[in-house]
């Protein structure tokens, strides 16, 4: 008999309720304190299946739709930032199309990535992109703390990531069905983070875009 999670893989308690959810025979769980869905973690994908799925990401800056998408979150931060400010591209992948953007816009702008720029930063920033990133989370506790660690007091950390509503959807939900996607957040998981990490939200659009400022 294979053993699933016994704690949240963000908050660690033990309320947890294996959801009706089959997806190419992985078992997902709901977390009833932080709201948080995770894969089971005996599923979670090899380093070689995530390498091959994210080198297929073909996002190029010449790519006006792409762009115009990272714009979305890329301006609600350049609105709360000064001019000076150092950046991060966290979980850039193998195409940092964010950090060029933000360059052009006269910012610098380092990238990490685990896979393609793995040379972890020695450095605090003063704001911080994660898009599309906190999905890919395998245990969310140990990468949101690695993120904040990076982050002056009273920076920006701007998290892109599609929120999940209504349990009724979630199995039909395109989101659920990347096999890289192991960690799902609803509104009340970013309520949480606001609140465990002392950060504030000052901007969201509900959807996919939490912008948080450190305290």
């Amino acid at each position: 008999m294979i053993i699933l999670n016994s704690a949240c893989t963000l908050c660690y308690s033990e309320n947890l309720q294996i959801l009706n959810v089959n997806f190419k025979q992985r078992k997902y769980l709901l977390c009833h304190n932080c709201k948080l869905i995770m894969a089971d973690t005996n599923t979670l994908p090899t380093p070689e299946q995530e390498i091959r799925r994210y080198s297929d990401h073909q996002n190029f800056s010449t790519d006006k739709g792409y762009s115009n998408f990272l714009n979305k979150i890329i301006q609600p931060v350049m609105n709360l930032l000064l001019g000076s400010e150092k950046g991060l591209d966290y979980g850039c992948g193998p195409n940092p199309v964010l950090s060029e953007i933000v360059r052009s816009k006269g910012y610098s702008c380092d990238v990490y990535d685990p896979f393609f720029f793995p040379h972890f930063p020695n450095y605090n920033y003063d704001f911080i992109f994660a898009t599309e990133c906190f999905e890919h989370f395998f245990y969310p506790a140990d990468d949101v703390q690695k993120v904040i660690s990076l982050l002056t007091p009273g920076g920006i950390l701007a998290v892109m990531t599609e929120i999940w509503y209504n349990l009724e959807n979630v199995e039909k939900w395109y989101y659920i069905r990347d096999f890289t996607h192991v960690s799902f957040y609803h509104a009340d998981t970013m309520k949480y983070l606001s609140d465990y990490y002392k950060m504030q939200i000052v901007f969201t659009d509900n959807k996919r875009i939490f912008i948080f400022r450190k305290n």
